[in-house]
């Protein structure tokens, strides 16, 4: 049992998981293989514009496999007239497996930070390519800051087989319109029809976004969640969501407050730091565990194979010897896939507090537990996600705190990253809708 990355090693070769940003995951129903793409990044590695692909048989361990596009799609994608330059990367790929095709949805935006984008459909016969684009999905090229930014896009399903694209960011919010099942594309042909605004952010809002949207469907709660990221990437970036009976919203918090323009939704991750004797990484004399940063722009997704919920995402390292200056703000930039498992607790999803190492144990609530174990089960190190704190969670050994319900947590056996052996984890949420992550100390 091990997770899939390790800190301090900036090798893609030796460590797949290094370098991907904005990761989604899709199982490959033909090959039997999980496969995860990414936005195009590199900062060890040669840089190679579309689309990087990796691949695994266990969501633990990856193999890098090469870009997704072909190259005339990358033409394709780059070109943006004779008054602009070419697009240099493409971000935030999702793929689904569709009417016996690999449909890859990709943004391509002029520059960071522009809302100058567009959202590609490229088709492929196989899940690693080449993937040759079908059309434009969304284009908000010559449209107001004040209206959706062709980013980030994801797709839903409904129960019923209906498709809905889900893209957007803090210009204009979070949108969601549908798609015909058959092709991929929009259902209405209209170039300047938006959807449906699910998501923005409040005013005044003290964090940047929501972007990195994703919305999934759970049979079992009956409830469609919207996954989202709000904070500075490079730093205090963090995972939210919000939930609704309808596909097309109202989204809610865990105070009933809408995520179109009242809340920010509930804190599922955000910066973090346990203490860490012996962390998962390679030994270096310039490097000392910080903790991790900036969590966020991840996907949801079940795997039919062992029949649990996971989600996606990437962690960045918050060792104080790799900070940067980006302007006025700090930024880290080591970044990791991370995958990790997700749980759901009163009809909200949970994530475990570490990186999925191939653990197939169950849960027990924490009251189980604690009439299990005994006085063993009250000795555990514990972070709080605050909503209205970005500043990373600091972990603390003392008793849990009195707001987390026993029937509100649950415990499950994991890797601890932090000290590389097997340990027991818990993941709950407070009475007053904050997260709480710990480990058995």
């Amino acid at each position: 049992m091990e997770p899939g990355f390790k800190l301090n090693l900036h090798d893609r070769d030796q460590n797949p998981c290094f370098e991907s940003h904005d990761p989604s995951m899709m199982y490959d129903p033909v090959s039997g293989m999980y496969y995860s793409y990414s936005t195009d990044a590199a900062l060890t590695s040669v840089y190679r514009q579309g689309i990087p692909v990796r691949r695994s048989r266990d969501l633990v361990h990856f193999t890098f496999v090469g870009h997704a596009l072909s190259d005339r799609a990358v033409a394709q994608g780059r070109a943006n007239g004779p008054k602009y330059r070419p697009t240099s990367g493409f971000w935030a790929p999702y793929v689904e497996y569709a009417e016996g095709e690999y449909r890859m949805y990709y943004s391509a935006t002029r520059a960071f930070g522009s809302s100058e984008s567009r959202i590609w459909l490229a088709v492929a016969q196989r899940p690693e390519g080449p993937f040759e684009n079908r059309g434009v999905v969304m284009d908000t090229w010559h449209t107001p800051d004040t209206e959706p930014n062709a980013i980030d896009a994801h797709v839903a399903d409904t129960p019923e087989g209906r498709k809905y694209f889900i893209y957007g960011s803090f210009f204009g919010g979070i949108y969601c319109k549908e798609l015909n099942p058959a092709t991929g594309m929009p259902m209405d042909p209209d170039p300047r029809y938006q959807g449906v605004r699910i998501a923005r952010r409040p005013e005044p809002s003290y964090i940047d976004g929501p972007e990195g949207a994703a919305v999934m469907y759970h049979p079992g709660t009956g409830f469609y969640y919207l996954f989202l990221s709000y904070g500075w990437l490079g730093d205090d970036y963090d995972i939210r969501v919000g939930r609704s009976r309808r596909i097309i919203g109202p989204y809610l918090d865990y105070g009933g407050r809408s995520l179109d323009g009242e809340g920010w939704g509930l804190k599922l991750a955000g910066s973090y730091c346990f203490r860490a004797d012996d962390p998962w990484a390679e030994d270096g004399q310039d490097w000392k565990f910080a903790g991790f940063r900036g969590p966020g722009h991840g996907a949801p997704f079940y795997d039919p194979v062992s029949e649990q919920y996971f989600f996606v995402h990437h962690v960045r390292d918050g060792a104080e010897s790799l900070r940067r200056k980006d302007g006025d703000r700090d930024s880290f930039r080591m970044h990791y896939m991370t995958v990790r498992r997700m749980f759901f607790l009163d009809g909200w999803p949970v994530f475990s507090p570490q990186p999925y190492a191939g653990e197939k144990g169950g849960t027990d609530s924490l009251r189980e537990y604690m009439e299990r174990e005994g006085t063993k089960a009250t000795q555990w190190e514990w972070l709080r996600f605050k909503e209205r704190d970005n500043r990373p969670a600091m972990a603390v050994c003392a008793p849990l705190p009195g707001d987390l319900p026993p029937e509100r947590a649950v415990t499950f056996s994991c890797f601890d990253f932090e000290n590389s052996r097997v340990g027991q984890a818990l993941t709950g949420i407070t009475t007053g809708g904050e997260t709480i992550w710990g480990k058995r100390i």
